[in-house]
């Protein structure tokens, strides 16, 4: 088995000037924006705060707790949690991604050969943030604009680790909601 010369710069030089790119591309100072994740499901149920919880049924009482937003009469359904007891609580985050709007810059086919969809994009970040990405059910891109509606986005698959040779980044790809 011979070696080369070049593996020594392969393996290192190549790899520290590949990851200085990346990082000061979707750093704070580089080519990110805000994105806001948000979280909603089971894992995110929170007691409804307008009614009594019947620990037996696992569903409301139907009995107004007193200090609720919306009270109700007696022996009729709680109108916040519908007689759930339960309601999901949406939460969501911050992060900064890199956004690719232009599916030519990351799908490495002819749009000739392959009809891609409106509304496609693809972000970039580092690894850390994977669990936040799976669990989030939405994106919404760029915080600064989210005030004029319209850039929502659900995930179209998993995370996919990128990198070279370290899967220090993950690129997703997000559908227009």
């Amino acid at each position: 088995m011979s070696t080369s010369p070049f593996d020594s710069i392969f393996s290192t030089e190549l790899k520290t000037l590949y990851a200085n790119a990346i990082d000061s591309l979707i750093g704070h100072a580089g080519l990110t924006v805000p994105c806001r994740l948000l979280y909603s499901g089971r894992e995110n149920q929170e007691y409804c705060t307008n009614c009594v919880y019947d620990q037996i049924s696992q569903l409301s009482a139907n009995i107004y707790n007193g200090t609720g937003p919306n009270p109700f009469p007696e022996n009729s359904i709680c109108p916040v949690c519908m007689g759930m007891g339960i309601r999901d609580s949406d939460s969501s985050e911050i992060i900064n991604l890199a956004c690719i709007f232009d599916s030519k810059y990351f799908l490495n086919i002819s749009n000739n050969v392959v009809n891609v969809p409106d509304g496609m994009i693809q972000t970039i970040c580092r690894s850390i943030y994977l669990p936040k990405i799976r669990n989030a059910n939405e994106l919404i891109v760029d915080t600064s604009l989210e005030q004029y509606g319209g850039y929502s986005y659900q995930r179209a698959g998993d995370p996919n680790p990128a990198g070279f040779g370290d899967n220090r980044y993950i690129i997703t790809l997000w559908s227009r909601k």
